[in-house]
């Protein structure tokens, strides 16, 4: 629900907010900002300086999803309970459980630049100033205004969830550490191929990553241009203040989530005889405490909830009915990921990249690069603690003793890089480091802590572009980007061959199931006439196993006879039911639907064309999509300058008012693109509108 409030109250509130940021970076002036949106309505920002821009990027965000901006920025101001209820409270409580409000207050003057500050001061602005002139859109009137605090609040608790410590808080909830400690439900594919292995002699580079489509984790793309050298086509999630995966006219990067084990859980011994004690280096010492008080909304109504975490040596404590676990990552120690990723936006070449990689403060992501010179390489990065390789370090550790108390990260240098290998290419899909390239062009070290399995699409893309002897055509890579399938010789293989090996004899009643089950061909295709009955299969094998499809290939146990025969009758029960027959494509079940569009969806789960759907319609058996693939960018490095071709999952706006709510579904599932440009000039000539944000 959007609250309203009075517009001479709102006058009055965001003068305020301009005040307070007045005193610390000098005012924006808008019109030292332009806005152009071209015909998709993707916005082309420029400004003066930097700071100018980030004003402008804030604007033009918001105008198409300011509810998410807010909700991202309130996660970070700890105030997202009042207005999520239940969800939201969990970052607010996430926040200060990981002293993350602390963190950011004590080290935002010491640890960020001042060119930095005044990015993320300028885009404190330009929110606080959208807010100003669209008071109905406020959605809490007492979070205003917005703090550049506020937005590194943001980054560090969303980055660090990300970087393994969501889960971990899931697992230790569930009790389910062995399970799900050390990978997430978010996936990406990356891809660079250098210029001896490509048609045109130029490096190419795809940026595909797998997040959410809607929402505080969805892609949202934009251009940001300015006097000092900011000039980048890409996407970044809301309440983001430079581009995180994108192109400039020099050089590009993708990211995708790695799995290295980021952070350690330690069960805690309490003391019988003193609540307030824990056994550490074989004695009972003191507990620090810190009271969390948070605000939640309940039935309409906002009340308050004070909440007594305990801290030890090790972290922060979690107290479940399993017992007490405290929680140990060093992605919640630093401020500076956000600054890192300004600094690649702003890079021209290799060395300067380079350079803001070495900063190391981002909490995770494996980045693949693409350059203008020909240049490509993957980084394996994250904070990974140095652990002491004599202990025992099986999840959850058992012990807790100051040796276990890592205090340093592996360092840059020391983690998996592949650089210009002769193999002429590079890829990620979310896959162990050590599988990267060719096998003869490998990162072959090791440490404790390292990604070692794989997914499908890691395979599928090792199987398909080891197998591609000659120089890649541009089709070559579009048709593994976008492919649907499963192998049958990698993990889906493995840990499914028990569906597939099911004797219809054995099991009259799904006989029918099953050999339609093993009459497919593993292909995620909108009108394949045996992939819906699959993909509820697959669904109904996630949730009976209570973590992500993903993870069922990487489980050490393969998937039950017992579970696929039940997960079969459930799919063609329910296929029955709401279709009337088995025999329906993956189309007319898994949908993509938008306002008044409501098109066939193609791809599935852990394929290159990834597609993430929920239930959306029982009655009629429809499931919508709600994540996978989402922003796409495909860039080539000519000597023209860069070629960018982009497509984002439903359009740049999520306001069902504008043109650009829906406009880009069609493409996105005939996978078409759409082309971008760095022409400042042309930018302005084709724009549909033009204009300074007031």
């Amino acid at each position: 629900m959007r609250l309203s409030f009075s517009s001479s109250k709102a006058i009055v509130l965001i003068a305020l907010s301009a005040s307070l940021v007045s005193h610390v970076v000098a005012q924006v002036n808008p019109d030292s900002v332009t806005i152009a949106r071209d015909r998709f309505g993707v916005p082309h920002i420029y400004g003066r300086t930097d700071a100018d821009a980030a004003f402008g990027l804030a604007w033009a965000h918001a105008e198409d999803d300011f509810m998410s901006i807010q909700e991202n920025l309130l996660a970070g101001k700890g105030m997202l309970g009042r207005v999520k209820g239940k969800d939201g409270v969990l970052f607010d409580f996430g926040l200060q459980f990981l002293s993350i409000d602390s963190l950011v207050t004590a080290r935002y003057e010491k640890d960020l630049s001042p060119a930095f500050r005044n990015v993320v001061e300028g885009y404190a602005q330009g929110i606080n100033a959208y807010a100003m002139a669209h008071p109905k859109e406020v959605i809490l009137q007492k979070s205003l205004p917005f703090t550049a605090k506020d937005v590194m609040c943001g980054y560090v608790l969303n980055t660090t969830l990300m970087a393994g410590v969501g889960l971990t808080l899931k697992a230790v909830t569930e009790n389910k550490l062995d399970e799900i400690f050390s990978p997430n439900d978010v996936g990406s594919n990356a891809l660079a191929i250098a210029p001896n292995r490509t048609e045109d002699s130029t490096a190419w580079l795809v940026i595909n990553s797998h997040q959410p489509t809607e929402g505080r984790f969805a892609w949202y793309e934009a251009h940001i241009r300015s006097d000092q050298g900011w000039d980048i086509i890409g996407g970044l999630f809301p309440g983001g203040v430079s581009i995180f995966v994108g192109s400039n006219p020099h050089l590009g990067w993708a990211h995708t989530n790695n799995y290295h084990t980021f952070g350690d859980v330690f069960v805690i011994e309490q003391n019988p005889k003193n609540k307030k004690q824990y056994r550490f280096d074989g004695e009972w010492v003191n507990y620090r405490e810190r009271k969390l008080k948070l605000k939640v909304k309940v039935a309409g109504m906002v009340i308050g909830v004070k909440k007594k975490v305990q801290y030890t040596q090790m972290g922060p404590v979690m107290e479940t009915k399993h017992g007490k676990y405290a929680i140990r990552f060093p992605s919640y120690t630093d401020i500076r990921a956000a600054e890192q990723w300004y600094r690649m936006n702003k890079a021209t070449d290799l060395n300067q990249f380079e350079a803001a990689m070495r900063m190391h403060a981002l909490p995770l992501f494996n980045t693949v690069y693409a350059d203008k010179d020909g240049n490509i390489f993957l980084n394996s990065g994250g904070k990974v603690p140095v652990r002491d390789t004599t202990l025992n370090w099986k999840v959850p550790i058992r012990e807790c003793k100051s040796s276990y108390c890592w205090r340093e990260i592996i360092p840059f240098d020391a983690m998996p890089m592949v650089k210009n290998p002769d193999c002429g290419y590079v890829f990620n899909a979310n896959g162990t480091p050590l599988s990267a390239t060719g096998e003869e062009c490998n990162y072959r070290k090791y440490f404790l802590g390292l990604q070692l399995f794989d997914y499908n699409r890691n395979e599928l893309f090792r199987k398909r572009m080891e197998s591609h002897k000659d120089r890649f055509a541009w089709a070559d890579v579009h048709r593994i980007k976008f492919e649907k399938g499963y192998l049958d010789d990698g993990s889906y293989g493995r840990n499914f061959r028990n569906v597939y090996a099911l004797d219809e004899a054995k099991y009259p009643e799904i006989a029918p199931s099953i050999r339609k089950i093993k009459a497919w061909n593993r292909q995620g295709d909108a009108d394949n006439p045996h992939a819906a009955l699959a993909m509820v299969m697959h669904k109904h094998l996630s949730e009976r196993a209570g973590m992500p499809f993903g993870f069922l290939m990487i489980s050490k146990q393969p998937v039950s006879e017992t579970d696929a025969v039940w997960a079969i009758c459930e799919a063609q029960k329910f296929l029955q039911s709401t279709h009337g027959t088995i025999d329906v494509k993956l189309g007319d079940v898994q949908r993509h639907i938008r306002g008044n569009v409501n098109i066939p969806a193609s791809g599935l789960r852990e394929v290159p064309r990834a597609t993430d759907s929920s239930l959306h319609d029982k009655r009629k058996g429809i499931y919508r999509t709600h994540g996978g693939d989402g922003y796409i960018q495909m860039t080539r490095f000519t000597e023209r300058g860069p070629e960018v071709l982009s497509i984002n999952a439903f359009g740049a706006s999520a306001k069902p008012e504008s043109p650009h709510y829906t406009d880009q579904m069609i493409m996105f599932q005939n996978e078409e693109f759409k082309k971008m440009t760095f022409d400042w000039e042309q930018i302005k000539r084709d724009a549909e509108r033009v204009y300074h944000p007031k």
